[in-house]
């Protein structure tokens, strides 16, 4: 079953929570949402192929690591993503909040994952970095159980209906934010 948040909702349970900036942050992302024909849509990003890059290929979310120049995790986010796809969060709408910080296992890192609601038209410009970008609806991500050549067993994962992504799922770190991302508000599940 897939969840669709509702952006009025995820504004005021994430506004309650505490807005401090993870000091510990390494890397930081940015979920992009926006009001659609069919409900909340996700702006999702397949990374470009390049030697060397762990995340190479795959699909996630705008995003990197802090940089001296940054202020905060939150300057980064919004600096990757203009970077990465071309338009700052903030000026084309607002920053709803925080997730809680990730820290994956497999990575000495900690992530920090910010919520916008992109409420102005904006024009993907893609870097080098990024293959391809898309909006997707919530109703369109199918759960799976797949596999990947980087896990041992398969992983709980969403297929993407997106023609550029059709071969790759979304999983690891972007899975497990969209799972923190569901249960700020318990959204509610879609039949398969």
């Amino acid at each position: 079953m897939t969840r669709i948040p509702d952006i009025a909702a995820l504004a005021a349970a994430l506004g309650a929570r505490p807005t401090a900036h993870p000091a510990d942050a390494t890397a930081s992302v940015m979920l992009c949402l926006r009001d659609g024909d069919r409900g909340t849509e996700l702006l999702l990003c397949r990374r470009a192929t390049r030697d060397g890059d762990p995340w190479s290929g795959h699909v996630g979310l705008p995003g990197g690591g802090v940089e001296e120049q940054d202020r905060d995790a939150l300057d980064t986010a919004a600096r990757e993503t203009l970077e990465e796809v071309g338009f700052d969060p903030r000026e084309h709408g607002r920053i709803l909040g925080m997730l809680e910080p990730l820290k994956p296992r497999t990575f000495p890192i900690t992530i920090a994952a910010y919520v916008a609601h992109i409420t102005a038209p904006v024009e993907l410009t893609l870097s080098q970095e990024i293959a391809v970008a898309w909006w997707t609806p919530f109703a369109d991500l199918q759960w799976v159980s797949a596999e990947v050549p980087e896990a041992p067993t398969r992983v709980s994962a969403f297929r993407l209906p997106h023609p550029e992504a059709q071969d790759v799922v979304l999983w690891g770190i972007t899975y497990r934010l969209l799972d923190r991302l569901f249960r700020v508000t318990d959204a509610p599940q879609l039949p398969e």
